[in-house]
């Protein structure tokens, strides 16, 4: 074999290796009750193993068997621990192998082994690509190529190499292709290829042969996305074309010719064929090579271009860029409809009494999940969805990035923009600015809904509608300078008995008191928070603002937490768990007297009684992803829903957003199914009541104190009650009344 090796861009590198640290940690540690929604439109890699398709995604791994039914979804509760998945393999004894970020997995479900692999900073690398070897795996990493053994303590980094001859040190290698005693990687900075015999003079840059755009511009990139052998020749793939290595006197890439102005191609084997799919100035496609020659095939009806697919000889599935996975079982190709959430970059989530969960997404608009699928709504935007809030009436309302604000029933949705109301455009978005309407906080009380519209060109960014007749634009107001809110640069918004928090980009908190009417501004007040003396807020630049049950402001920020501490009329720096922050995301308040803290890095609950502090991460909790996007705590269920940029998490709560009104008390679980001595019906109410229980026919069933243990679900006399609908009154010292029904199933 005669390769030219490149010395064009010979280049000193630095004789320091970048270390590797891996442990192994059991795949279900500290799983609990947690439930994920994610979406496997992302397709990273396709497999098939006995007989099924196995999909890696961004959500995790879809596993199906026919292509008219839905396929098993796996997630990172189930054995991955991320759903950020990139390849999975079988080996020579059947085992299944998956790469992830952060993560190589030996999986058996339960039973799954998770090697971590970690760099010298302790950050968790991405793994892209995993090759089987006899007793020994082949993984790209983001920083280079390790050597893992099956067999030593039961798993562990046998090498790990970061010189490849010329290349810049430390590349992402993105595929590997094993062929005999030679070993091809396919990286970040060009093509590298070695003798593999002995693993340990891999170590040696002098062992390898390289090539880089700077000796063979034909490449037409630095990076090289794949490579493959067809035909004992050598193919590889850069985002600007498929390439055959020529082994003649002089090494050379001889291009195929599979459109002009590419700018994405992966290349495959399978069914015998040398398959590429690609992206280019046409729209894209796929086809067969033959030589140097491509052979275009039909893609009539995909949405856009695929990046990567899989052919058995009587189906050929393929993941598309921006829509899902697709097959041609049917003969042309098709949608196919299991995938999940329509998208994981979550915005915001609400949900109504009827549990309804509606989300918005950032480039998918909204969805809506109907206890069997997600259902995307017929909601226009411009770049993306930011809020999703649900009124008194149930409804749903979504802020946009540019095509203003959503009003969403279960049968229709209308918009209101800068024709129909007095939301207005952004003064930054010149010359169609007027027409740029974009919400970034959303909130509502029982009779009027509230808008931030980000830098108001007219001077007033809250827009203020009345829920009696929204279609009568004289029923909208707004807020502005003349109220004094000084500052159009709004982003976060919540609302509480009569009070509107608005947070800004960098002028810290405003905090408006609205009169009895709307309209009639002469009893309105408005108070500006900032950082420093006098207020002691802990940032100006605000992410989020949230009302306690107790009434306090708690507002946080690109550099941490505040509450506002009405007794001594400042604000307080709340300490969170190391790690979690500084930037917050989000903030929720549930029923146990707890409040959950959302950032870049993880989520932390804080118990306001007793004082505690816990994490959660991807790493310690079923939790999604670290990114934590925003925080929903639904009253009605008591779940609290995380949205992340992988997607959604939710956890039961045994308790729902707390009042001290006794006329609002909700019991929860409601149905209320007891499957064990342990389960118990809650109340969300915070102060001392008499609780009665009643048959639906008017027989008392109990009456006792109201306590935090609930009820267990027996009569006075320590009897199971059976089945049947109940109905619960409170009474508290003042005369008040609560009452509601309840639904008891025993299983």
């Amino acid at each position: 074999m005669d390769l030219k090796k490149n010395h064009a861009r010979s280049r000193k590198i630095a004789a320091t290796l970048v270390g590797l640290w891996l442990a192994a940690a059991p795949a279900g540690a500290a799983r609990g009750d947690w439930v994920n929604w994610t979406s496997f439109n992302d397709v990273r890699q396709v497999r098939l193993i006995d007989d099924t398709v196995y999909f890696a995604t961004s959500g995790g791994i879809l596993a199906v068997a026919d292509p008219d039914q839905a396929g098993r979804r796996i997630l990172n509760t189930d054995g991955l621990g991320t759903p950020d998945i990139t390849d999975i393999i079988v080996d020579n004894a059947g085992r299944k192998w998956v790469t992830g970020h952060g993560r190589l997995i030996k999986f058996d479900w339960e039973n799954s082994v998770q090697y971590l692999f970690r760099d010298n900073d302790n950050n968790l690398l991405p793994l892209y690509r995993v090759q089987d070897e006899a007793d020994r795996l082949w993984i790209g990493t983001g920083i280079g190529l390790v050597l893992f053994s099956k067999t030593l303590f039961d798993g562990g980094v046998e090498d790990s190499y970061s010189l490849f001859g010329s290349l810049n040190p430390s590349p992402s290698v993105l595929d590997i292709l094993v062929d005999g005693d030679t070993i091809w990687l396919a990286t970040s900075v060009g093509l590298a290829v070695a003798d593999k015999s002995n693993p340990a003079q891999l170590k040696a840059p002098a062992a390898w042969t390289t090539f880089d755009l700077g000796g063979y511009p034909e490449l037409g990139s630095e990076s090289v996305n794949s490579v493959v052998t067809y035909d004992n020749e050598i193919y590889v793939a850069t985002p600007r074309g498929v390439f055959l290595l020529s082994r003649a006197a002089d090494t050379a890439f001889v291009p195929v010719a599979i459109g002009t102005n590419v700018t994405f191609v992966n290349i495959r084997v399978d069914s015998d064929s040398l398959f590429y799919y690609f992206d280019d100035d046409g729209g894209g496609g796929m086809g067969i090579i033959d030589g140097t020659t491509a052979q275009p095939l039909v893609t009539t009806g995909l949405p856009s271009y695929p990046k990567i697919g899989f052919g058995d000889g009587a189906v050929r599935w393929v993941g598309v860029a921006t829509g899902g996975i697709w097959n041609d079982a049917g003969g042309s190709f098709a949608r196919y409809e299991h995938t999940g959430l329509p998208s994981n970059d979550i915005s915001d989530i609400a949900v109504n009494a009827d549990g309804v969960v509606t989300a918005g997404f950032t480039l998918t608009g909204v969805a809506q999940y109907d206890g069997d699928a997600w259902k995307l709504r017929d909601v226009t935007f411009r770049e993306a969805t930011t809020n999703v809030i649900v009124d008194s009436s149930g409804n749903f309302w979504a802020g946009t990035r540019g095509e203003g604000l959503w009003l969403i029933t279960e049968d229709t949705v209308i918009n209101y923009d800068e024709q129909n109301s007095t939301l207005r455009g952004n003064d930054q978005k010149p010359p169609a600015g007027l027409q740029y309407v974009f919400i970034k906080g959303l909130a509502a009380s029982a009779t009027n809904l509230f808008a931030s519209c980000f830098i108001a060109v007219n001077g007033y960014p809250i827009a203020v509608g009345d829920f009696r007749d929204l279609d009568d634009i004289s029923r909208w107001d707004s807020l502005g300078a003349a109220d004094g809110i000084t500052d159009v640069n709004t982003v976060a918004l919540d609302y509480q008995n009569g009070r509107l928090a608005i947070g800004t980009e960098m002028l810290g908190v405003f905090k408006y008191y609205l009169g009895p009417s709307i309209r009639d501004r002469s009893d309105d007040s408005v108070v500006h928070y900032r950082e420093g003396f006098p207020n002691f807020l802990i940032s100006d630049d605000i992410r989020v603002v949230k009302f306690a049950p107790d009434g306090a402001l708690w507002v946080g920020t690109n550099l941490g937490l505040s509450r506002y501490d009405l007794a001594v009329e400042f604000f307080f720096d709340v300490a969170l768990p190391a790690g979690i922050g500084p930037e917050i995301t989000g903030i929720a308040f549930d029923g146990r007297g707890s409040v959950w803290v959302g950032s870049k890095t993880g989520l932390a609950r804080l118990d306001l009684i007793s004082g505690e502090q816990t994490k959660f991460t991807s790493l310690n909790s079923g939790l999604l992803s670290d990114h934590v996007q925003c925080l929903t705590f639904d009253q009605f269920s008591g779940r609290l829903f995380i949205g992340t940029d992988a997607g959604i998490s939710y956890i039961p709560s045994a308790f729902g957003r707390p009042t001290s009104r006794v006329e609002e008390v909700i019991a929860f679980p409601n149905p209320f199914v007891v499957t064990s001595a342990a389960d118990r019906l809650n109340f969300n109410y915070l102060g001392v009541a008499s609780l009665r229980i009643f048959t639906a026919a008017g027989e008392l069933v109990l009456e006792a104190q109201l306590t935090s243990e609930g009820w267990d679900g027996r009569n006075q006399s320590g009897e199971e009650v059976a089945s049947g609908v109940y109905l619960f009154v409170l009474n508290d010292p003042e005369g008040g009344v609560g009452k509601g029904k309840i639904l008891l199933v025993r299983e």
